[in-house]
Formats: C-alpha cells, structure tokens, sequence
C-alpha cells in the first residue's frame, strides 16, 4: 500500500512560504521516511532550493483570503483527495516540524479519516482553544491522515460544500471568525457527515508555539524561542510553529 506526505506551498508577498517548506520536507524524509508530495504555483516552485526526489503537483491557488491584514493562501485543502497520489496520505503544513518519528504509526490506520481536535502551548504548557463560543468542535487540521476510501472522498466532498456556503455555516454554527479556516470547515464537515454522534480522531494534543514566540534559532535537531524575556527550546519533540517569521530565520 503506497504511503506518503502531502504539503501544500505558496509564497505570498509578504512571507517567503518555500523556505519553510523545504525545512519541513528535509525533517519529513528524516524521520517519517516517506514519500512527499507538494501542491505549490509556479512562481513559487522556481523560488525552491533541490529537495531531492520530491513529487510535484502545480495548481493556481484560490486567493482573496487574508489573516491579520496579510495574504493567506490555505482555501485549497479540500482537493488533497483527488492530488494525492498515495493511498494513505498526511496532509501536514509546512509549518509542522516532525522532529520525531512520531506521525509515522498513524499511516498504518484503520480509519479512513483522522484529525486532532487539540493542541497544546508549549511555551505554557495550557491546551489551545479557538473554538469555545462556536456549537461546533474546531478540528486542528495542521495534521490530516486519510485512506483513498468512499468515506474520505465524501468528507472532502462535504467539506468542498461547506466552502462553497462558508458564510451560511459560520452563522449556522456560531463562529464569530469571517476569515476561511479549514479548521472550521473540516470539524463542520466531519460533524454533518458523521451524524452528530462523533469521530475517529488523532489520539494526540499537537505541540504548538503561538505567533507570540519569536524564533531565534532552527536546525534540523531543533528550535530556540523568544518570549518577552523568556528563551526556550525543542529538541527531540515535534512542533508546530504558527509565527510565520521563521521563514526568515
């Protein structure tokens, strides 16, 4: 059974998204030891340093999204069915740093779907929560793993229609959030298709450094983070890292 990585990548104006990217696929290949597949544009793929065997996949992505006045490419998730070519694929972004050889157990799943509806500050220890004014569970979906299955394809096909009336939902559901987040679009679909009774979720709180942790040093075994004046570091321990600065670093 074919098994790999899908990222998605595309560079805004303000944020050189390919240089996170390509630290996120040296550590994938490190320690997950699988395939990669990576969805980016043209402008940015001719911006990408040599990965080594990488698959590519070149679409124009959706645009008019923004977060905290900047570019946001991230409406193009819902296709990861159909551009993958594996038949148990992770959908991870590029900003989840897999130090570890952790997320490779779940490639041998049963499920057909799997997201974490948790996360955790590592710089305070306390579980992040963005959605507790909303009827629905925001899903964290920095890490999706599914099977090329009937069920999966109809989950990405709810999520598809949910994008298509995100305005209706959000009201629907009680997000206060306008801007798109497939955060919210996939716990929304899982909740709809699933009957209001429940999921399979990833058995894990994803490790997070808030955009407030500023990121001094990155290296292949690790990161050093600032915080007012506060330093800490990861070393031997997955990360996502949600201050996109660090493509500068």
């Amino acid at each position: 059974m074919s098994k790999g990585v899908l990222l998605f990548c595309f560079d805004t104006l303000e944020t050189k998204y390919h240089k996170i990217l390509e630290r996120c696929v040296s550590l994938v290949k490190k320690n997950l030891g699988v395939p990669v597949t990576v969805v980016t544009d043209h402008k940015t793929y001719k911006k990408m340093a040599p990965m080594g065997f990488v698959n590519y996949k070149l679409i124009e992505p959706e645009r008019g999204n923004k977060f905290l006045g900047k570019d946001w490419h991230n409406c193009d998730r819902h296709m990861a069915y159909e551009l993958s070519p594996y038949e148990t694929t992770m959908v991870l972004d590029i900003d989840y740093f897999c130090y570890t050889d952790d997320l490779a157990q779940y490639f041998d799943t049963k499920y057909d779907f799997l997201v974490s509806d948790k996360a955790y500050d590592l710089s305070n220890g306390k579980i992040l929560d963005f959605g507790k004014y909303s009827i629905v569970t925001m899903v964290w979906a920095t890490v999706l793993v599914f099977r090329k299955t009937a069920k999966a394809k109809r989950i990405f096909d709810t999520v598809k229609y949910v994008k298509s009336y995100y305005p209706y939902f959000l009201d629907l559901y009680r997000i206060n959030s306008r801007n798109f987040r497939n955060d919210y679009a996939f716990g929304i679909a899982l909740q709809q298709i699933n009957g209001f009774i429940g999921y399979e979720k990833l058995p894990l709180a994803l490790p997070t450094l808030p955009r407030h942790c500023e990121i001094q040093q990155i290296n292949d075994s690790g990161l050093v983070w600032k915080h007012n004046d506060r330093v800490g570091s990861v070393a031997g321990q997955d990360v996502h890292v949600l201050n996109k600065e660090l493509a500068n670093v």
